[in-house]
């Protein structure tokens, strides 16, 4: 407790100039009540006793001189103690109980300053004092909140730093992967996988959240977000962990989605990055859907080899494309309904509301303008191929021109 407070006080002013008088052990009676009244404090060993002890010092005299001129705006440490707490990994609330704390600490010794006989002016002090302790309290929380804004992004670049160190391959040491993944507070056993997001706008997260909804479910992940794409390095802690993250990445998709292969060792990364590239491929332009590197071996065929894909679309529909561009529009959807109903015309008119003739009579013409014959394996698989080719350049339904040359631009700019 403070030292006896002079006999008597005049004023609202000397009775803050009387506590200023000694204020170093008001500030050591301060500093106990918070280390032993908050555990966050008690508990911190980055925080040292002489940095609270600084800490205290200064607001404390700041509030006082407040108190004893009636001025205001001294608020600088009050900044200094929030940047000082996120810098030491204070939790906010422990810093603004401190300042609940120095309000009753100062109000405790005022009220015994004043006597047994309070003046009628002491509530007035109450109030200003308060004033004060909300005052500070709220610079300390913006500068807090700043600091750790400028933390958080200095941790987001070296996270984003040490994964694309395990992406590029860089460092050729296994030891020094598994350093690096350490770094980044992820298991260095178990499975891996590399999943990559198209950045449809910039500024936007193709995959919102998604670090934090991997981690309700056991996975933990680490991600980094590029012009063009979002990409993670997922570590899959069980056999079910696979089919968990994939399913976040379709709940959450808002673009196309590659996911690898599993690979079992850091130094993996900078194949399961290209394999999680070329799955993107996979699925048409423009398109919200996850494929994963394997699953669907004619489209990933095409994605390796664009200049095949090329050739073969334009060899297999240039005279589809010399149509009209409605008319080679509805046939190369009819085609692919088809393949997507297995080859059933029935289902096909059912899913397009056509009538099964119709189905069959654009079948035909594709037959006529290709020279292959829908029933035959080997033609069906040459136009199944170059479907395949065209969808995965944005011409899903044949969106392609009436000149082959048109073909061969979109093509080129998917590949």
């Amino acid at each position: 407790m403070v030292t006896d407070a002079p006999p008597h006080v005049a004023s609202s002013a000397e009775l803050a100039r009387g506590l200023l008088s000694r204020i170093d052990e008001l500030t050591d009676d301060l500093v106990e009540r918070i280390r032993t009244g908050d555990h966050a404090y008690a508990e911190t060993t980055a925080l040292t006793e002489e940095q609270l002890r600084v800490s205290v010092f200064e607001n404390v005299d700041a509030i006082l001189h407040q108190l004893a001129t009636g001025s205001r705006g001294r608020l600088d440490a009050a900044s200094n103690a929030g940047r000082l707490k996120a810098a030491q990994g204070v939790p906010l609330a422990a810093l603004l109980h401190a300042y609940r704390l120095a309000g009753r600490a100062i109000w405790d010794q005022l009220v015994l300053d004043a006597g047994p006989e309070p003046p009628e002016w002491l509530p007035r002090v109450a109030s200003d004092l308060w004033t004060f302790i909300d005052e500070f309290s709220s610079a300390a929380a913006e500068a807090y909140g700043l600091a750790s804004a400028e933390r958080a992004g200095r941790d987001a670049q070296s996270r984003a730093l040490l994964l694309n160190s395990l992406l590029s391959g860089e460092g050729s040491s296994a030891a020094r992967h598994v350093d690096v993944l350490r770094l980044l507070r992820l298991p260095d056993t178990g499975a891996f996988v590399v999943a990559v997001a198209e950045v449809s706008a910039p500024g936007v997260e193709p995959l919102a959240r998604v670090e934090e909804r991997l981690r309700r479910h056991a996975v933990h992940s680490v991600w980094l977000v590029e012009l063009d794409a979002q990409v993670g390095l997922l570590s899959l802690g069980s056999a079910k962990s696979y089919e968990i993250a994939r399913q976040v990445l379709v709940d959450l998709a808002a673009a196309r989605v590659g996911v690898s292969r599993q690979f079992a060792t850091p130094d993996g990364a900078r194949a399961a990055l290209r394999e999680a590239k070329l799955a993107i491929r996979c699925s048409a332009p423009g398109s919200v859907e996850v494929n994963s590197y394997g699953e669907s071996p004619v489209p990933l065929l095409v994605a390796h080899s664009p200049e095949a894909g090329r050739l073969i679309a334009r060899s297999v529909f240039g005279a589809v494309l010399e149509l009209q561009d409605d008319e080679a529009a509805s046939l190369l959807e009819t085609l692919s309904t088809w393949f997507e109903c297995g080859g059933s015309a029935t289902d096909a008119a059912r899913r397009l509301h056509f009538h099964r003739n119709t189905i069959h009579y654009r079948l035909r013409r594709i037959e006529q303008l290709t020279g292959r014959n829908c029933a035959d394996p080997k033609a069906a698989a040459e136009l199944y191929c170059a479907l395949a080719a065209m969808q995965l350049v944005g011409e899903r339904s044949g969106e392609s021109g009436s000149a082959v040359r048109n073909l061969d631009r979109k093509l080129s700019a998917g590949a």
